[in-house]
């Protein structure tokens, strides 16, 4: 700081250039830490969402003799059924589930992508997958795979009984397409299956997505929810979460 000419004292350009570096240099540093707070925020958020949705199927499993859906996704409903809301609400674990949680909003991620408009084929968005295994559903796309590996998944056959080690198999969580893009019910086993990078956004299945600072929110069968990465599902293919009854616990 020095004198001016009439005796005031002022800053010169070099301090002021200083002051102005140091002021990006803090800056620079506390952003990104004020981002992932905020990313902290809505991760728990989205944990109770999901803590919520997986006390709604311990509820459901309670009212239908302790067995899971059939369905959870319109798009595994039987060929020839109109793509109409109305139609194929039975088959979207949304509509199985809502008279347990009533609030359509508990199905948004605070983190993920704006939802489309209902329509055709988008009928019921979320942004929560099931662990659903299509074995037997006549017709969809992952049939084959799930006959092949009928232990991955749950489906009308599973009683939450027959689960060896409920804590660790994965109920939902959150999920979309690679792009980003909204689920419709689904949570496809990665990077096992269904390995999508090369397909368009219309071609891709849901699998589980890492939103909140490289990782996401799991619900699993004895109810509890946690915040997880993706490489935390996977700890080898014969003894992972998504296994009903994998070698190891």
């Amino acid at each position: 700081m020095t004198k001016t000419q009439n005796g005031r004292t002022g800053f010169t350009l070099i301090e002021l250039l200083v002051v102005i570096a140091i002021i990006a240099i803090l800056a620079a540093i506390l952003f990104p830490v004020f981002a992932q707070a905020r990313e902290k925020a809505r991760q728990t958020s989205c944990l109770s969402n999901v803590k919520q949705l997986g006390t709604g199927y311990m509820m459901y499993l309670q009212d239908y003799d302790e067995v899971f859906p059939p369905h959870v996704t319109e798009r595994t409903a039987p060929a020839g059924t109109p793509d109409t809301a109305e139609a194929r609400a039975p088959y979207s674990y949304k509509t199985k589930l809502d008279p347990y949680v009533k609030n359509n909003q508990i199905y948004k991620c605070p983190s993920a992508l704006a939802w489309p408009a209902p329509q055709a084929g988008k009928w019921f968005t979320t942004d929560y997958g099931n662990n659903h295994n299509e074995a037997n559903l006549v017709g969809a796309n992952q049939r084959a795979w799930y006959v092949a590996n009928p232990d991955f998944g749950f489906n009308e056959t599973t009683a939450i009984a027959s689960i060896t080690f409920p804590a660790n198999f994965i109920i939902l969580g959150e999920a979309g397409r690679a792009s980003g893009n909204s689920s419709r019910g689904g949570m496809y086993p990665q990077p096992w299956a269904f390995d999508d990078k090369a397909l368009t956004d219309a071609q891709q299945q849901s699998r589980f997505l890492p939103r909140h600072n490289g990782g996401g929110n799991i619900n699993y069968a004895d109810g509890h929810a946690k915040f997880t990465r993706p490489e935390g599902t996977w700890r080898s293919y014969n003894d992972n979460d998504w296994r009903r009854n994998p070698v190891k616990n």
